[in-house]
């Protein structure tokens, strides 16, 4: 009974670290691909940078205010 616990207990601390591997990964990789998106949208936009707030789209341009 007692290694049954036990083997029980190393497969619940290898699911947690599992776990917490996937959840921190998610937030590089989510940085990665929104740095990606950002670059793609900058090269797109004739070198106008994109300014959360600061910029507006138009029906035929971006503009920065």
């Amino acid at each position: 009974m007692r290694k049954k616990a036990q083997s029980i207990l190393e497969y619940l601390v290898l699911f947690i670290i599992v776990i917490a591997s996937l959840v921190i990964m998610r937030y590089y990789l989510s940085n990665a691909f929104s740095g990606k998106m950002r670059e793609g949208a900058d090269s797109i936009g004739q070198g106008e940078v994109y300014r959360p707030g600061k910029t507006g789209i138009s029906k035929n341009s971006v503009e920065n205010r």
